[in-house]
């Protein structure tokens, strides 16, 4: 990534796919609706364990999801989503959203792209998917994204630790 005050300099806008990029952000809404639709035939739990306004919230979020995959297009870089991805890392943990659900609406949204770029284009974008959703892998394994069973749940609240 360029920054300025190493002397790099900014990343390309048209180094990438500046056209599936503008593909993508003219149908920002659309992909957003069709990137839920992908991510709930993925894993069609996601309708029993979030309301409707936890879905209104995911389809708000792809619009910004949208915006980041189609910065990476453009310049070719990945870390727009990869980098992105990190960062959301702590809002959907206090949203109370496994990671696994969150690589699921991530491969939603690979998956609703591939059917608005052509196949040219679609290569490109499930390599850099695939880069954001191999960085969640880590945050996967941290504390708090397992649901703690029963007896593990009364042995931590009986020693005075996390009492809930």
């Amino acid at each position: 990534m360029g920054h300025p005050s190493l002397g790099l300099p900014p990343d390309d806008p048209v180094a990438g796919r500046p056209a599936a990029a503008a593909r993508l952000r003219a149908g920002r809404e659309q992909l957003a609706e069709r990137s839920l639709a992908a991510a709930i035939a993925r894993d069609p739990t996601l309708v029993d364990r979030y309301d409707e306004t936890a879905r209104r919230t995911f389809l708000r979020d792809y619009l910004q999801h949208a915006e980041q995959l189609a910065r990476a297009l453009e310049t070719g870089r990945a870390h727009w989503l990869t980098d992105y991805v990190d960062w959301i890392v702590p809002v959907m943990r206090r949203r109370h959203v496994p990671m696994r659900d969150v690589a699921t609406i991530v491969q939603g949204l690979g998956d609703a792209t591939a059917a608005m770029l052509p196949p040219d284009d679609e290569a490109s974008t499930r390599a850099i998917v695939e880069d954001a959703v191999a960085r969640l892998d880590r945050p996967r394994h941290l504390p708090g994204d397992r649901p703690r069973g029963r007896i593990a749940s009364l042995l931590w609240k009986a020693a005075g630790i996390g009492g809930w």
